[in-house]
């Protein structure tokens, strides 16, 4: 339920801000910076407790969240820097400013990141890492009149979206190789017990079948 609440109270208020547009400018600093003190306290919590959770999303796919210790740093990190540039954004970006997209991407790019950081299931991961993309684009050109920070945004777009590909590949091969636990489970742990031989037979396949087509 703790972890639940970390990644969903900044995705539903960020939410909200977003949808809210300009209506929603003069409740937005106080609203964000209310949730960055709320996640910074809750990460704390949360990062002694070590809670998880793992709920059915689609058929043969779960949603799985756990905290272990090196993501219980992560999260700590996280939730600070959050809130310190909440702090700083409140004070710098004027009432004549979109406040409310600003804000509602800035909390729904801090819900992906808890998720990235304590998924356990590779849909969860992919789910979590491409909104946070999604969201750092919209971020980095939030003054859109700018072309220079709207050129900035689109190749940081493209730019991590070709870095993706390396993930795919590798969460095809893992799948492909086996390393899926029942209920659409799946983490770290799960590619440590397989051997090397069987995570290796999905990409030797590929590769020959591109061979065989060369050459044909």
């Amino acid at each position: 339920m703790l972890l639940l609440l970390l990644v969903a109270a900044p995705a539903v208020v960020g939410t909200a801000l977003v949808v809210g547009g300009r209506r929603a400018n003069g409740i937005a600093p106080i609203a964000a910076v209310s949730v960055a003190l709320f996640e910074a306290t809750l990460s704390v919590v949360v990062a002694f407790a070590r809670p998880s959770m793992l709920t059915p999303a689609l058929s043969g796919i779960s949603v799985g969240l756990a905290v272990d210790g090196l993501s219980a740093i992560l999260l700590v990190t996280v939730a600070g820097v959050f809130l310190a540039v909440i702090v700083f954004a409140a004070g710098d970006i004027g009432p004549g400013e979109s406040r409310a997209r600003f804000f509602g991407l800035m909390l729904v790019l801090v819900a992906a990141m808890f998720a990235t950081v304590t998924a356990t299931t590779i849909f969860t991961l992919l789910a979590a890492w491409e909104i946070m993309g999604a969201t750092s684009y919209a971020l980095i050109g939030f003054w859109w009149p700018d072309a220079d920070r709207v050129r900035s945004a689109g190749v940081a777009f493209i730019t991590t979206r070709t870095a993706d590909l390396g993930m795919y590949l590798a969460a095809g091969a893992a799948l492909a190789g086996g390393t899926w636990s029942g209920g659409g489970r799946w983490g770290p742990s799960d590619l440590s017990r397989r051997d090397r031989a069987a995570l290796a037979r999905p990409s030797t396949g590929c590769v020959s079948k591109l061979h065989s087509r060369d050459s044909g």
